[in-house]
């Protein structure tokens, strides 16, 4: 059995409960957009967001319909349906099957980026249960401001009305009660996927394909001042929640109604400023992922394996560690006879002329009962790796490991987000390795979903180095002006050293 399902079986013995977010808890996920503005904050905001353990689309068990019984279900059992007046029940017996005459509706549709079925596809803060018909009618066209009705089913228009440069276009206009949710929903797409490509006339009539402002000026000004006549309510707060539960991404939108207003409304020139939970304003602090940091390597497992290698302890193949398409890449030997000492090791990444590296990765643990995972998981680095783990030199990182559990019964812990400082492999040539082992008394899973390694690239002019990059501290360079740390190298070289705030030259024989 899937952990997933082993947690929403857990999960659904019990009535259905969404917790709200706390403000501190808030303020903690978006601590990366505090003090942004306009593009920059919009571009922290999909590194915040960009993410999502998204369920399988279609009806049953993990499925979209599950998410819906989740996030669009009413107290009466009724389906929560936002383009059209219709009733319609969820089944009693089957709640996660699709409901009669009803649709899974992408607010932005995927034609829009080519139909893959990717992550946006089955992403639900944008999905929604919609009647057919009106779904049908509505087809792949634009949200805007209907003129001419072909099609009212009295909560959803379809017709036509302007769009770039007044140009009439096939469009469909929301309810008024519902503008501001779907302006909201737009905003979060267009952030969430500023990176897909938007392809076809429908798209590009709405759409941009950069990374700021993504939306068409007539669009952005439109939701603006739908968003704007159409408050958050509480309604969208709880359904956000729900998401958050299911997928682990917030739609920042709703959390904060007047976002849209510093990245394409009347704020652009204000930096967005976060506040406790005494309504104090934050002070932004140093910017977790500096603009000048360089990504040494990034790797989502969700999506592929990609140059890391999965071998045993002697170099060959490892049967244990597998790419999973929910959560990463997973360890576990229960089905490889309960034993195993396996590796998942980093293509070899170069440090040099680096300082500051940083390694960043989200995992999991399960079925370890509560029992340290450090006794049989490892994270480690190497500068000598070649071919076979045990061959090679490893040092031991210093890592947290995740405990809280996803729910009091579960197998499962949440997942949780670790940074590691290799300072003190600046100017190498490394490889990183998660090490897996078991035997039949200990035989855990381990869940890695994504790692970065990050760093800050020392300027290579000479002249530019005598002030960096640590200002009016030590520091030792080779005649090309690579920063060498500040012990002054035994091999013959000439060298630019900087000692006590006075900068002269050193030629070691």
């Amino acid at each position: 059995m899937s952990r997933l399902s082993v947690f929403f079986i857990l999960l659904l013995a019990l009535p259905m409960a969404v917790i709200a977010v706390d403000d501190a808890t808030l303020a903690a996920y978006y601590a990366g957009a505090n003090g942004k503005q306009q593009a920059e904050l919009k571009a922290a905001l999909f590194d915040i967001i960009g993410t999502a353990d998204v369920l399988d689309y279609g009806s049953g068990q993990d499925k979209t319909w599950f998410g819906f019984y989740q996030t669009d279900r009413m107290a009466d059992n009724e389906v929560r349906d936002r383009y059209s007046n219709d009733h319609r029940y969820f089944d009693a017996e089957s709640p996660y099957k699709a409901v009669g005459g009803m649709n899974i509706e992408h607010s932005f549709p995927k034609s829009w980026w080519g139909g893959s079925e990717n992550q946006a596809y089955k992403d639900i803060h944008h999905l929604m249960p919609c009647e057919a018909k009106i779904n049908s009618s509505k087809s792949n066209y634009g949200i805007g401001r209907v003129v001419t009705v072909k099609n009212d089913n009295g909560c959803t228009k379809v017709g036509t009305g302007p769009g770039p440069d007044g140009q009439t276009i096939s469009l469909w206009e929301p309810d008024d009660k519902w503008k501001g949710d779907f302006a909201r929903v737009i905003f979060y797409m267009a952030t969430c996927y500023s990176n897909l490509t938007w392809q076809g006339n429908q798209a590009l009539f709405s759409m941009m394909n950069n990374d700021y402002p993504t939306l068409q000026p007539w669009v952005y000004e439109l939701l603006l001042e739908w968003s704007r006549q159409d408050p958050v309510d509480q309604i969208e707060r709880t359904r956000n929640d729900a998401v958050y539960a299911i997928q682990g991404n917030r739609n920042p939108f709703i959390d904060f109604p007047d976002l849209s207003e510093y990245i394409w409304g009347t704020k652009q020139d204000e930096p967005f400023l976060l506040t406790d939970e005494h309504g104090q304003v934050i002070p932004p602090g140093p910017d977790p992922t500096p603009s000048d940091s360089t990504i040494i390597i990034y790797q989502n497992f969700v999506s592929s394996v990609g140059d890391f290698t999965t071998v045993q302890a002697d170099g060959t193949q490892s049967a244990v560690w597998k790419q999973d398409s929910r959560y990463g890449m997973v360890g576990n030997a229960f089905s490889s006879g309960k034993t195993g000492d396996e590796w998942l090791i980093s293509p070899r990444l170069n440090l040099h002329g680096h300082s500051g590296a940083t390694l960043q990765f989200s995992h999991a643990v399960g079925y370890n009962n509560g029992a340290d995972p450090s006794t049989h998981f490892e994270v480690l680095i190497s500068a000598d790796y070649a071919q076979r783990p045990s061959d090679a030199t490893w040092h031991l990182l210093d890592v947290e490991w995740p405990t809280e559990l996803i729910t009091e019964t579960s197998k499962f812990t949440k997942f949780i987000t670790v940074n590691v400082p290799l300072d003190d492999y600046a100017h190498q040539y490394v490889n990183i390795a998660f090490r897996y082992t078991a035997d039949s008394d200990h035989c855990w899973a381990w869940e890695v979903k994504n790692l970065t390694v990050k760093a800050k690239p020392v300027p290579t002019g000479i002249d530019d180095n005598y002030l960096s990059p640590m200002p009016d501290a030590d520091a030792v360079f080779d005649i090309n002006g690579n920063y060498l740390g500040t012990d002054i190298p035994t091999r013959r070289g000439l060298y630019i050293v900087r000692r006590n705030g006075i900068t002269f030259k050193r030629f070691i024989r």
